[in-house]
């Protein structure tokens, strides 16, 4: 992993960590657009992408278990910014 990679691996942290806004959750999926076009992030459709949300949605009371965090009663920006962050994993 270069430098230029692993500064943005340590933004995306970051910002997933404390998206709590809209505009914050803009800024987020600013980045990881940015990542993806960087080729920080697998190649993959669209379709295999939104499928992995999907699945991450499906699961979510585990999802935030096995992430040790508690799980909000109702969606959140924080929430919607781990679901589109991690979709790129779970594809």
């Amino acid at each position: 992993m270069n430098e230029e990679e692993k500064k943005y691996r340590e933004e995306v942290s970051k910002l997933i960590r404390g998206v709590g806004s809209r505009e914050e959750l803009v800024e987020l999926t600013e980045l990881l657009a940015h990542g993806f076009e960087r080729g920080f992030e697998e190649e993959q459709s669209v379709t295999d992408y939104l499928d992995g949300y999907a699945a991450l949605v499906e699961a979510l009371d585990s999802w935030y278990k096995n992430q040790d965090l508690e799980l909000p009663e109702h969606p959140t920006w924080n929430m919607m910014g781990r679901l589109l962050a991690s979709a790129f994993i779970h594809s």
